[in-house]
């Protein structure tokens, strides 16, 4: 998720990236201002649709319990965790992870469970921040509020970095691909997963959707939060799709077992 732009980052060093542990608060790091508008409407909105869920439920996700109300839609997002979780394995040990909009936490806390990568899970919700640090306790999980705009990440740090159905919430794809792009090592990888990508005759309608079922939720305003990313947005850089929804081969698949409507997006420097 994106803070409002009239907030500013704080000046931290992070040589090496040893983050200040005076920045803590409640084990998260908070490595830029608070912005409370945004992770307001933006919870509001999670409870209006069922989406802010007890620590009991999130510990076991994507592997809902029967009386998660988006069950359905966790088996889809358990098929993406299973597929990420194979490439994983083609890479080597002691990778450098950044989760970018990771909410509660629930796709590194379970990818921490098999590996022995460090993931640092970056948001600017403090609540499920908070609520994540205190489910997943695994030290190879570092907890981090901070805009990814405005605060000093160090360059060429990371591994692998990964948006996982928040890219959406980024209001400029070019500029947020060209600054995690900053982030990664000589080989390291951007991995779009669950995220919608339109084509550019798909983008208008989809605007008017999102609108529509904001404003019936009673949020009209959280409409101007959520942006519609287009595959000509991709054409600057390099990039290659390993699971693509839209294939023959995949479309009749989805015929007979469900699948994520989504692609995987890999970009590499």
């Amino acid at each position: 998720m994106q803070p409002k732009p009239e907030c500013f980052g704080l000046e931290i060093s992070m040589a090496e990236f040893k983050i200040d542990p005076a920045t803590l608060q409640d084990g998260v790091f908070v490595l830029s201002e608070i912005c409370q508008d945004f992770e307001t409407i933006y919870l509001k909105v999670r409870e209006k649709e069922k989406r802010i869920y007890s620590d009991r439920e999130l510990i076991k996700l994507p592997f809902a319990s029967n009386s998660n109300p988006h069950k359905e839609e966790w088996k889809l997002r358990a098929k993406s965790l299973k597929r990420f979780t194979r490439y994983l394995q083609t890479k080597g040990q002691s990778l450098n992870i950044l989760d970018l909009g990771c909410g509660n936490g629930w796709f590194s806390g379970q990818l921490s469970n098999s590996f022995n990568h460090i993931f640092y899970c970056v948001d600017v919700n403090l609540t499920e921040l908070k609520q994540g640090r205190r489910i997943f306790k695994s030290d190879k999980l570092k907890f981090i509020y901070g805009d990814i705009f405005l605060t000093e990440f160090p360059d060429a740090f990371f591994d692998i970095i990964f948006v996982n159905a928040a890219v959406q919430y980024f209001p400029n794809f070019k500029q947020l691909i060209s600054r995690l792009l900053l982030l990664l090592n000589e080989n390291g990888e951007i991995h779009l997963i669950d995220s919608p990508i339109y084509s550019e005759d798909g983008t208008k309608k989809a605007k008017q959707r999102t609108m529509d079922y904001y404003s019936s939720l009673g949020f009209s305003e959280m409409s101007g939060n959520y942006h519609h990313h287009s595959w000509n947005e991709l054409k600057d850089f390099n990039y290659k799709i390993l699971y693509n929804p839209s294939t023959i081969k995949n479309k009749l698949k989805n015929f007979i077992i469900d699948d994520s409507p989504f692609p995987w997006i890999i970009i590499a420097n």
